[in-house]
C-alpha cells in the first residue's frame, strides 16, 4: 500500500455499533485502522468516518515492552 491510499471493505457488524465499513490507510509510513457509517442526513446518506490504531486480534502475540520479564 502506498502513502495516502486506503481500502474500504464492507465489515460483517456484530452489533449496532459496529461500522458499515472497515478498512487500511498509510499516513506517514504506518498502517492505519479507516472505520465509516452510512449515516442519513438533511441532502441524504453520507459517510461518517474515523481513523485509529489497528485493532490487535486477541490471538495474535503482542509486543512486550518489558521483554521477557514475568511481571
Amino acid at each position: 500500500m502506498q502513502e495516502g491510499q486506503f481500502t474500504l471493505f464492507k465489515n460483517n457488524k456484530t452489533t449496532n455499533n459496529a461500522p458499515e465499513y472497515t478498512g487500511e490507510i498509510m499516513v506517514n509510513g504506518k498502517k492505519m485502522r479507516l472505520a465509516a457509517w452510512v449515516k442519513e442526513g438533511k441532502n441524504g446518506k453520507f459517510f461518517s468516518g474515523k481513523m485509529s490504531e489497528p485493532l490487535v486480534k486477541r490471538d495474535e502475540p503482542q509486543d512486550d515492552p518489558s521483554g521477557d520479564l514475568p511481571f
